[in-house]
Formats: structure tokens, sequence, C-alpha cells
């Protein structure tokens, strides 16, 4: 059976599902008490690409029927297009001012901020979840609250970076075998699935009946997600649980495609990016399926359901429960979002874009400042700045206003700002559109010009045209006299890579540090290629520099543990790739070359406790050249039981002559004679070339020994 029939089987068993519970529906309002909350976000999804918000080439049954029967909000906006800072509106509650996260991979959420787990912890609640992708890895404090957080991404990759994800297969799995631990009591499950992220492969059965284009590409992504979600659901309906479960519905942000000048999604805070999906789905909960046309964000998520599950909304939550509008009652007055991305700022040396959205208008605050109609101007093509200034003016005080309140709770936005709370302000990223300083900096809608021509020397670069992308990025730079941004360094840097020029590499790299000091990736790309020179004293100096810019780069221990097994130095190798695990406790292989690192240093204890803790992982479990190889190390300093029980498992997975060869001796040390003599049997009989001349030989004798007795 194929996976686009598995798909179809799938959402019609959903759809019975959800048909049967409509008919059982209470008419008295039930509360989310005792019951069970999956939390699914969809990584990189708009709205408009799902069947549910209209889209007639979507292929998404299962989110479809949860949004016919439950409760579809027409209008959800994310305040941020970016992975971590969005999610992590989500799950306080707050806006990025607030929780302090403005861009993925150098910022981190606070043990001081409570999130949604530790509040359904609070409940008694068993919590896991399981994510995607790299920039939602524990070190940057979404697990707080969890039980369980999976994270764990390619166990046969020692650095992990932006591209490292798994598949909406693989998070299901890892799903279904956590639940099928914890599916008797109450649990909050987060599932976080990366798929529509760029770049788009979808598999090749959800790529069928799309264009080749990317963006259809991405609806087979998102196809797929679906389908995974079915599955999900199905679980839930075979434990007979699928009506005692809330389910939740939402996406991080959109995407662009080119609306705007902008591919993917960072840059802007238009509509493709702001505008994502979010579903509430329990029959028991919403007795009366409805759709929402009121505009609300995700910050508005923790609220609701701190409402919905009758635990108290945490101190400086800057959201508002959604009860109400589940209900259908209608709000006396529109509500107000903060919008931003510092991405630009950071990435670019662009101006900082924060706005606002209130009483169906967006402004955005930028040198060229932006006011649109969302109402009436969806595709937000005419700018009504000059024509609407006044409103343009007073919204930029709102804004203003607003942001001195989120980044500082408890403070009322009413107050009269000081000069000290505007430099503040402008710290935090807000420069208003009113003031001359916005002049100074480029406008993201000037930078985004330059950025794809860059782009596009880079995609010209990794193609082998090394001469065409040196005479482009020439071009662009004559033609931008002083313009100097870290994104034009990382293309210089490229380039001189492609033609292996690692010293002259080195030198862009260093002047990239002198003129952007925050930005970690050029200390590690200095660290990395002065390694590859075997210039180690370099190498370790820019990783030291590194590690005071951030603390938790674990990249960066991980480069000086090698530099140090490359001088000899066991021990001082072994305490770097200690405090990297410290910082990424999944990552398998890592764990794995501390084990050997140890047991090179003869601490056969230490390395004992490092393999037992990687047996919990179940990726490793899984998988058999790890299990062979703890099993060796069992076999020779632990437990030949353990050994043997190992090997086992190995064999099952890949019944290869090298596993066949080592499980027979193990069971022959276990005085298992019989059925280490049909093990060596299968060895040479069906796996006899994988084996050395010698385990042949050995072999033999081993058989004809056990044999005679």
């Amino acid at each position: 059976m194929n996976k686009r029939m598995l798909s179809l089987l799938c959402a019609v068993s959903a759809t019975l599902s959800v048909t049967a519970s409509c008919v059982s529906r209470s008419k008295s309002e039930a509360t989310a008490k005792d019951m069970n909350l999956l939390f699914i976000s969809i990584d990189t999804c708009r709205a408009d690409h799902i069947g549910a918000y209209g889209s007639r080439a979507a292929q998404t049954p299962v989110m479809d029927r949860l949004a016919r029967h439950g409760i579809l909000f027409e209008n959800c906006n994310t305040p941020v297009p970016l992975t971590l800072p969005s999610h992590c509106s989500m799950f306080t509650g707050r806006y990025p001012p607030g929780h302090k996260v403005r861009n993925n991979g150098t910022y981190f959420l606070a043990p001081g901020q409570t999130t949604l787990a530790q509040k359904m912890k609070e409940l008694g609640y068993e919590t896991g979840a399981v994510v995607g992708a790299f920039v939602l890895l524990s070190k940057f404090g979404l697990n707080q609250g969890f039980d369980f957080y999976d994270d764990t991404l390619d166990t046969h990759r020692i650095f992990n970076n932006f591209s490292s994800e798994i598949s909406a297969a693989e998070v299901y799995e890892k799903f279904s075998r956590w639940f099928e631990k914890n599916d008797r009591r109450r649990f909050f499950t987060w599932l976080h699935f990366y798929d529509p992220h760029a770049p788009y492969t979808p598999p090749p059965d959800f790529a069928a009946g799309f264009g080749q284009d990317p963006e259809g590409s991405y609806d087979g992504e998102i196809a797929f997600v679906d389908f995974a979600i079915g599955r999900v659901i199905k679980d839930l309906e075979n434990k007979g649980i699928l009506d005692q479960t809330l389910i939740v519905i939402c996406a991080d942000h959109g995407e662009a495609f080119g609306e705007h000048q902008e591919f993917k999604h960072g840059i802007f805070c238009y509509q493709e990016v702001l505008k994502v999906p979010l579903i509430f789905y329990n029959p028991k909960l919403f007795p009366q399926p409805r759709s929402v046309r009121s505009r609300v964000n995700l910050v508005d998520i923790l609220p609701t359901l701190c409402e919905l599950f009758g635990t108290e909304v945490p101190k400086g939550v800057q959201g508002q429960s959604l009860r109400d509008l589940m209900r259908g009652r209608a709000e006396k007055t529109e509500r107000m979002f903060y919008i931003e991305s510092m991405f630009g700022k950071e990435e670019m040396n662009w101006a900082p874009l924060t706005g606002l959205i209130s009483g169906g208008y967006k402004y955005i605050s930028l040198p060229q400042p932006e006011l649109y109609d969302l109402e009436n101007d969806q595709a937000e093509r005419d700018n009504l700045f000059l024509k609407k200034n006044d409103l343009a003016r007073k919204m930029d005080g709102e804004l203003m206003k607003m942001m001195a309140d989120i980044s500082e709770p408890g403070v009322s936005s009413k107050r009269e700002l000081t000069r000290e709370d505007r430099e503040r302000l402008q710290a935090l990223g807000y420069v208003s559109s009113f003031s001359n300083k916005s002049t100074k900096v480029i406008d993201p809608k000037t930078g985004i010009v330059l950025e794809n021509e860059r782009t596009a020397c880079i995609e010209e670069a990794r193609a082998g045209k090394i001469k065409e992308a040196e005479a482009h990025l020439r071009e662009l730079l004559i033609r931008n006299p002083g313009l100097k941004t870290p994104a034009l360094y990382d293309a210089e840097c490229e380039i001189l890579m492609k033609k292996n020029q690692r010293r002259e590499a080195l030198d862009v790299l260093r002047q990239a540090r002198s003129e952007f000091p925050q930005i970690d990736r050029f200390y590690i790309l200095s660290a990395l290629n002065a390694f590859q020179m075997h210039e180690d004293q370099e190498a370790e100096l820019r990783c030291r520099e590194l590690l005071k810019v951030n603390p938790l780069f674990s990249g960066a221990y991980l480069l000086l543990g090698q530099i140090a097994e490359r001088k000899k130095n066991a021990a001082e190798a072994i305490s770097n790739y200690r405090k990297a695990l410290e910082i990424e406790p999944q990552n398998v292989l890592l764990k794995i070359k501390y084990a050997g690192l140890l047991i090179s240093e003869k601490d056969f204890s230490s390395a004992m406790t490092a393999y037992n803790e990687l047996l919990q992982n179940e990726d490793v479990r899984r998988d058999s050249e790890f299990l062979f190889k703890i099993a060796l190390f069992n076999a020779k300093y632990g437990s030949l039981e353990k050994a043997e029980e190992l090997l086992a498992r190995a064999v099952q997975i890949k019944p290869t002559g090298r596993y066949l060869f080592n499980y027979a001796l193990v069971l022959s040390k276990n005085n298992k004679v019989e059925e280490a003599a049909k093990n060596m049997q299968l060895a040479l009989s069906r796996n006899s070339a994988e084996l050395s001349e010698d385990q042949r030989r050995l072999a033999r004798q081993a058989l004809q020994m056990w044999q005679q007795k």
C-alpha cells in the first residue's frame, strides 16, 4: 500500500472519528480539566496553503477536517517570522521584547520565563516534546518543563548546525514510541514538524500532484506533514482517547515566494510570513464548530490554554485568552498586536523592523515607513503612509508605548516616556520612522535587492562558476561603496573557500570579526579554517573568543576537543567534550567519541556510564552499529550478558556477518554453545564475504570445537 493510499485511509478514519464525536457532544460547556493536550507546531506553514484556509491546491484532509469540526481562527498572526522567537512567544504568551529572544541561534530563553510545559507540569501532566530542527535544540531553553525532550537529529553527525533536521515521519515515530509508554497518563505533548522549511524536498508520493516549482514542492511538504498528523490522530483514536484530548495546531510563521522580493522568510513582516493557521479541536470542549474572523496572535495561545485547563495565567503574559471568541462572543474592541523582525538588523546590519497591527491597519516603522489597510489590501501593495500620515503618526506613538510596556511588564503603557526610555527602546530595536535616526541605516526594502544579488553570487560560487561570482560581487560593491554587512563578508569568504584560498579567507574573517564582534559564525569559521590549516593555536584562540561571545556554542568545545586530541592531550579533550555534552546531551556521535577517549584513558567506569546513557536514547537502541560498538565494550570491560543482549538486538535489526560472528563468540562465552553454533553457521553460509579470511578461519575452528561438545 503506497503512502498516498495510506494518507487517504488515515483521513477517512479521522473523519469517521470526528463525525462520531460530533454526534455525542454535550450541550453543556465542558472544560479541559483532566484532558490531554496535543500541541502541534508546523514550521514555515503559511495559512493560505491549507485547504481549510481556502487553498484549492492543498492536500491537507486531516487538518481540514479538524478545522471543520473545531475552532478555526481565520486571522492569526505570528509576532515574529523566525522559528525560535515565535515558539518562545507561543509557549510564554509574551512578545519577543518580553521574553528577550529576538533571533535564531544566538538567543536563549531564560530560566526565569514561565512556559506552557511548566504550567502543565504543575497540573500533574506527563510532558513530552519531539522537535524537528536545530534551532529548537534544548540548549536554546524551550525544554523548560518537559520530562522528555527529544532533540536528537542526525545521530551520525558530531557538528549539528542550522541544516540539521528530521522528517515528519521520524517525528511521528519518536512520538509513537513515547506515546506507547505514556498513553495511560495525562499528558501534554508538543510535536514540531519542520518539513515545509526550505529546502522543499517532499517524498515522491507527496510531490505528485503538485507543480515542480518551489511553491509546488512546498505544498508537497505540507501534505506530508498532514499525513503524519493523521497518523498521530489515528494513534489517539486507537487508544480511545481522541475525545479526551485537546488538539492545537498552529505554525510559527509563513513563507514568502517573491511577493515583496523576499524568498523564504525572516526579513519582512508582510502577511505571507505573518499569517499562520491556528486550529483548536475537541468535540466536548467545542460542541459548536466555528470560524473566528477576529484578529488574534500566537501570544494568545498560552493564556487561552491556562483558562481552558483551569490554571492561573503566569505574571507578565502579554496575550489575551481566546475563550470568548471561541464561544462566539464578539469583543468590544479589536486587539492590537506588536510585530518585529531583528533578522535584518543582526544578520545584515540593516534598520530594525518593528510594527503594529491595530484596527485593521498595519504600520511598519522603517526608514521608508509603511501603512497598509489589511481589510481592503490584503496583498499589501498600496502604502498609505503619505495618504494617511496622521494615522501613521498615531500608530507610531502607540507602537513606542506598546514596546515600552511589553519590554518592561507591569509598567503602564499610558505613562510618559523619558529620554532614558527612548534610548532603551532604541537598544531593543525600535527606531521611529519619524526620527532623523531612521535615515542613517539601510531599509530592508533597499537591502533585499542587495541581498538577492548577494545570494545569486553565492549560488554561482556553489555551482562552480567562480569567475562569474567574483565579477558579480565586485560589481555589487562598486555600485555600493562603503557597504559593509555580515552577509557580504559571508559571500566573499565563500568564494575564497571555493578557490581554496584559506589564508585570504582568514583575512576576510578577521575583518568581519572586527566589524561585527557579536556575530558568532565569524569566530567558528575562522577556527575551523585555521584547524584545517593545522594552525591549532589560532583555532584555539578563536574558539576561546567565541565562548566569550556565546558561552553555549557547543561547537567551540567540540573543536577544542579535536585540537587537544591532535596534541595527544586526552585529558583536555575529554574535558572539552564533557562541556559540549552538558550543552548538547543528545549528541550521540559526540558521546560515542567521548566514551572512546575515556576507554583510551582506561577510565572504564566513566565510559560505561556514558554508554548506558546512550542506551537511553531510542535512536541508539534502533541503530545496529551503535549497539554493536557498545556490545563489544561490554564484552571486553563490562557484562557478557549485556553484550549478548545488545548483539542480539543488532542481529535482529541487521544480520550482517560481522554481527553474527561476534554474537556467536559471546554466546559461547555465556555457555550457549548450540545457539552460538547456529549463528556462526549463518555467518559463514550467508555472510561469508563480509568476513575477513582470519574471521572465516576462526569461525570454522569454533564450529568444529563446538560440534565436538
